[in-house]
């Protein structure tokens, strides 16, 4: 993954265990996304472009 930086967030339990879980079933499923880091930049990167941060 060239270009990819670190980034540590603290998020709530339920948050945590929703995204493991989501991870898990599509993983199961073969549906990408699928890790737990692609999940979070898809979400995160849509959340930046609907409010203007992100092109």
């Amino acid at each position: 993954m060239a270009g990819a930086v670190s980034l540590n967030v603290r998020i709530e339990p339920e948050i945590s265990t929703a995204l493991l879980r989501a991870s898990m079933d599509r993983k199961i499923q073969r549906l990408d996304p699928f890790t737990q880091r692609d999940i979070v930049a898809e979400a995160l990167a849509e959340w930046l472009k609907k409010h203007g941060y992100l092109a």
